[in-house]
């Protein structure tokens, strides 16, 4: 038995709850190990993992309960990185103002002036029930010079370019025929991101009815150290809600009322909760291409004032209820458990799978 190989392995044995057993299995790997070895390999590792987060769920006959924590999880990790995200938009860097906003509509709109003006300074707010994030938006009227849409769009692209902003995508926004599918005008768009803003740059135009101009939008764009941030804590959310829902589970595991009324409420709540962490992941996958416009935030669904956050209050209702059985409802013990390799993730099992892999080596 070695020493090295004994801190790897207990280290890695707290996956699984508190208890006898983690002594129990480091005994048994440790003499199932080879001599020399002074950590365990790749897949016992594994193995370990797997059955010790399974083991924490109780109940080693449900599936039921598998399903429910991947679901907690799952949520979890969405709800923690939306509070994440949140919280870090305060110390992004703020839209530009003074002479910085003036050098830019100059760059963006040369020798044009604003029909329309619109700011936002406030990281997020309400605008007639939808979450918008900051932006400067303002429109201006047309010319000769934007009604040769494509010749603009070329010009404005190379003055990007010059300033250094990145083009990221251009596409045509005129309304097409139902029919024919012809376009009806030659109205086009771009959009461009520097290292700190993000561009929305619209220059319509139709002949027929005398109608154009330009239309621009300015937004921050998220900061490198916020994307990661916000991904780190949605994993580590991820691993508290399967852990919470592993205490529920095994706190509950000889009460099945109780564990019956917490389960339906869990799961209510969390299935409530679909289409916003759907919609958020569509959008959040569109923050790491680059290739979205952050008009408003990935997790505009949990917002109750938002029109896709009507979901919000009866979903929180229900996952605070059953959190609250749980906590209120003491643990009662059950009859004594049947030997110890009839468990998933047992001792026996972990030392065969052990065993076949040193085999196979």
């Amino acid at each position: 038995m070695s020493r090295r190989l004994a801190t790897p392995y207990r280290l890695l044995l707290h996956v699984y709850p508190k208890g006898s057993r983690r002594g129990e299995l480091a005994d048994t790997l440790l003499m199932a190990a080879e001599a020399g070895h002074v950590r365990p390999g790749p897949i016992a590792t594994l193995n370990l993992l797997r059955h010790g987060m399974r083991a924490r769920l109780g109940r080693p006959l449900s599936r039921g309960v598998v399903v429910l924590a991947i679901f907690a999880s799952i949520v979890s990790g969405f709800l923690s990185a939306s509070l994440a995200n949140r919280i870090g938009w305060e110390a992004a860097p703020a839209l530009p103002t003074g002479a910085a906003w003036t050098q830019l509509a100059q760059m963006l709109t040369p020798g044009l002036s604003a029909q329309s003006y619109g700011r936002s300074d406030d990281p997020f707010r309400n605008n007639g029930g939808e979450t918008d994030a900051a932006s400067v938006s303002y429109s201006t009227g047309r010319t000769p010079a934007t009604e040769d849409v494509d010749a603009y769009l070329a010009g404005l692209q190379q003055r990007l370019e010059a300033a250094g902003w990145r083009v990221t995508d251009t596409y045509s926004t005129s309304p097409t025929d139902i029919e024919t599918g012809a376009r009806q005008n030659n109205s086009q768009a771009l959009t461009a991101r520097n290292g700190a803003l993000v561009l929305s740059f619209e220059d319509y135009f139709d002949a027929a009815n005398a109608e154009g101009g330009l239309r621009v939008s300015i937004y921050r764009a998220e900061p490198r150290w916020l994307t990661g941030s916000t991904l780190a804590v949605g994993l580590l959310g991820m691993l508290a809600g399967w852990l919470l829902a592993g205490w529920a589970s095994r706190r509950l595991e000889h009460r099945p009322w109780a564990a019956h009324l917490a389960a339906t409420a869990a799961f209510g709540g969390l299935v409530l909760l679909i289409p916003a962490w759907l919609l958020g992941s569509l959008q959040f996958l569109g923050t790491l291409s680059d290739a979205a416009v952050p008009d408003s935030p990935f997790w505009r669904g949990l917002v109750p004032t938002d029109e896709f956050g009507g979901m919000a209050y009866p979903a929180g209702a229900a996952i605070t209820a059953a959190i609250a059985v749980a906590v209120l409802c003491p643990p009662r013990h059950g009859p004594a458990r049947p030997a110890l390799a009839t468990d998933p993730g047992s001792a026996s099992d972990l030392t065969h799978e052990a065993n076949l892999d040193q085999d196979q080596k």
